[in-house]
Formats: structure tokens, C-alpha cells, sequence
């Protein structure tokens, strides 16, 4: 009797995972998240209403539910799953309420705290495990402080192996149940990053093409331009001379402009080295240090381990300016702006997090894009070249945001041997 109902609680935890997955023309990510919630809601309350009831304990699997709420949407959507569970166990289930809310928040704040080491994961497996693992050991440890429990006050009547095996199944299906509902979480989210990489790539080939052909033909006259205005500038004295030296500057900022167009058209890797991440992070922090201090932001370092990656030295350096120079820019004054290299799972991961201001969501879908910028006089372009140079090396970029709290960019790079180093004749930087 109770697999058949725990089979059932099954199924409505996927439903809402089936129902999401046709929407994905949902273009707003708040809005799919929401939708999501909802929908994640609605199975929390079947699951306790559908529970398996004997002896006075309640069989169920709404603390899963809860868990792909922390895990896959938020913390603010988990919390509002724990506020739903809550209100609806005064209606339902009266009589054990201060009990069963204890046990929903205690595995609240717990899928909360590790909410954080979740998103460290990139792999998919991974991911999967790790969301098993959290919801198998504080249910095997409610299960079991119950079962003692009940046995001590007499509650199980010599039922103590019937119990047993109760919890057994119950634990077989949790496992079962998140193992399936995340897995078809990741395959789901897994087909929406390949659906929109397919659709960046189109649009940023045409885009690519357009600016390589458009910098090499305004180049050539540009040049002429700068070129006589540098002549007659040789003749010029006071306010004119002083014009010629700003149509000049001015010239010298289309210029970059055009070499930036370039370089997002076809980055250009002069050779791939074994370099030293935490080295080169280094190199560039000191390098930009003097930037921040003018700017009055602190801009630091943490010490890492050494992690190798085969890239460019000349492009990498050139993202991590741009990024790092990007994130003091978007800090105030007294600001901080943190370079931290981590290791996992063979990927490096180079995080640069500020305490500007942030990003909205609808700021944060439009970043990498042509001509888009958070700045007044920005082209957007210094991000879109450090997306394509990444993504050139075979890594990623990623943009987390919250307004009023601060970015984190993440570049994500293939981790090369430690030990190349000493092989093959590769110099390490």
C-alpha cells in the first residue's frame, strides 16, 4: 500500500518538471521561475493531501519538492514552498503541526546553506548526486529519531520491523524521486542553454562578419583623416591646436572601437600557452591596482592554488582587464572588487565579484550583446570580445547579478595537466 502511494507522490513531483518543460517560450527568466514555484506549490499540497497515513505518521515526499525549490529556482522560492507546506499542513494535518513544521524548516535552512555549494557544480552527474545526497540524510535521520522515538512511547506496539520497512521504501523512493526530477531538470535546462547557444552563434557569426567587413572598410579612410590632421596640427597654435589634439584623441578612440570589432570578429591567438592562471591574475590586479585607487575602489586578490589552462597570454590578459576594469568601473567609491580562482570538477574557475550595483534581470539577459552597456559611454564591446575569446578557448562566461548587492562573472576554462609543464617542450607562463 504504501509504494503505491509513494509511486503516486512520484509522479506529481515530475509533473510540474513535464508542465515547465512546455514552456519553454516563456522568454523571462522571472517569469519561468514563478511559473515554476507555482507549479511546484500545487505538488507540495498533493503530496500532503495524497499521504500515506498509518499509526499517526505521514508518509510523503514534499521535502523533495522543496528541495528542487531551493536548488533549481532560489532561496526566496524554497522559503515561499516552506510557507505553502506550513499553510497547508493547518488545514490538512492540525493535530501534528508544531512537528511537522519543525522538520519542514529545519530541512529549509539545510537545503538553504548547501543552495550555495550546489551551484558550484557543473557537471551534470553531479549535480544530480549532490541533490540525492541532500535529500536522503536528514530524511534518514528524521526517520530514524521518529522511529525511536514512537517505539519508546509505545506508539509502534511491537511494530518496530513493520516500521522499518516502511522507512526503507520510503527512502528508496526519495531517492527514485530526485533522482528522476533532477535529472530531467538538468536535461531540460541543458536543452535551453544548447537552444540559445544555437541561436547565438547564428546571430553572432552574421554579426561577426558585418563588423570585420565594416572595420576594414572604414580603417583605410580613417587613417587618411588622422593622418592630415596630424599634419595640420604641426601648424597650429592655440585654440585651433588644442581642437586638433581633441579630433585627434577622438580619432584614437574610433580606432580601438575598430580594433575591438576585429578582434570580436576573429580573435587573434598569436599562440596557446601553458599558462599559470593564478600568475597572470596577479599580473593584472597589479597592473589595474592604481586604476581602483583612483577610483577609490579596493580592488584584492585571494590566494589560490595553481591551476594551469592552455590559452592565449595576450587575449587572456586582455579579458581579464576588461572584466576586472568593468567591475571597478560599476563599483562606488569604498567599493570592493575580489579575484578568486577556484578548481573543480577540471574546470578552472576565475570569479571576479564586486559591491556595485548590480544588475536587474532584464539588464543581466542583455549583457554581451552589441551596443549594450551598463555605462554611459560604453559600446558593449569590450564584453562581447571577452565572451568570444573565451569561447574561442573552449570555456565560458558567466554573469550572476543582484541589484544593490553586486556581479559575479565566472570564466570557466578546461583545466590543463599540472605536469605538461615538463613535457612536450611548452613553456608555462
Amino acid at each position: 500500500m504504501i509504494a503505491e502511494k509513494l509511486l503516486l507522490q512520484v509522479l506529481i513531483i515530475l509533473m510540474p518538471i513535464l508542465v515547465i518543460s512546455f514552456l519553454i517560450n516563456i522568454k523571462s527568466e522571472k517569469r519561468l521561475k514563478e511559473v515554476f514555484t507555482l507549479l511546484l506549490g500545487v505538488a507540495a499540497v498533493f503530496c500532503i493531501v495524497f499521504a500515506f497515513e498509518e499509526r499517526g505518521l505521514y508518509w510523503d515526499l514534499r521535502n523533495v519538492v522543496l528541495l528542487l525549490a531551493f536548488l533549481y529556482v532560489g532561496p526566496k522560492a524554497g522559503w515561499t514552498l516552506c510557507g505553502i507546506i506550513v499553510t497547508s499542513r493547518m488545514f490538512i494535518d492540525i493535530e501534528h503541526l508544531m512537528i511537522g513544521t519543525s522538520v519542514t524548516v529545519i530541512k529549509a535552512v539545510i537545503f538553504h546553506i548547501f543552495f550555495y555549494q550546489f551551484k558550484l557544480k557543473v557537471q551534470k552527474w553531479d549535480r544530480v548526486l549532490f541533490s540525492i545526497n541532500l535529500a536522503l540524510w536528514p530524511s534518514i535521520i528524521v526517520i530514524s529519531i521518529v522511529g525511536l522515538y514512537a517505539n519508546m512511547v509505545g506508539s509502534l506496539e511491537g511494530q518496530f520491523v513493520h516500521y522499518i520497512t516502511h522507512a526503507i521504501v520510503f527512502i528508496s523512493t526519495i531517492v527514485i524521486a530526485t533522482g528522476f526530477s533532477t535529472l530531467l531538470l538538468e536535461q531540460w535546462m541543458e536543452r535551453i542553454r544548447l537552444q540559445e547557444e544555437m541561436r547565438r552563434a547564428v546571430k553572432m557569426n552574421a554579426i561577426s562578419e558585418l563588423a570585420a567587413s565594416i572595420a576594414h572598410e572604414v580603417r583605410n579612410p580613417l587613417t587618411v583623416v588622422k593622418g592630415f590632421l596630424q599634419l595640420m596640427e604641426k601648424d597650429e597654435k592655440g585654440k585651433k591646436k588644442e581642437y586638433f589634439t581633441i579630433a585627434l584623441s577622438e580619432m584614437q578612440r574610433a580606432e580601438e572601437i575598430i580594433d575591438e570589432y576585429l578582434n570580436f570578429a576573429k580573435p587573434q591567438f598569436t599562440s596557446l600557452q601553458l599558462l599559470e592562471v593564478n600568475k597572470v591574475a596577479h599580473e593584472i590586479v597589479t597592473l589595474l591596482t592604481p586604476y581602483s585607487l583612483k577610483e577609490n575602489v579596493n580592488l584584492s586578490i585571494e590566494q589560490a592554488d595553481h591551476a594551469y589552462v592552455y590559452a592565449d597570454r595576450n587575449q587572456f590578459k586582455q579579458v581579464l582587464i576588461n572584466l576586472i576594469k568593468n567591475a571597478v568601473e560599476a563599483t562606488s567609491k569604498n567599493g570592493k572588487v575580489t579575484v578568486h580562482l577556484k578548481q573543480e570538477d577540471k574546470v578552472m574557475n576565475l570569479c571576479i565579484r564586486d559591491t556595485g550595483k548590480g544588475m536587474s534581470t532584464d539588464q543581466l539577459a542583455n549583457v554581451g550583446t552589441l551596443f549594450y552597456s551598463t555605462k554611459e559611454k560604453g559600446t558593449g564591446l569590450g564584453t562581447m570580445v571577452s565572451l568570444r575569446i573565451i569561447e574561442e578557448m573552449g570555456g565560458t562566461l558567466t554573469f550572476d547579478s543582484k541589484e544593490n548587492i553586486g556581479t559575479e562573472v565566472s570564466i570557466l576554462l578546461p583545466l590543463a595537466d599540472k605536469n605538461a609543464k615538463k613535457i612536450n617542450g611548452l613553456h608555462v607562463s
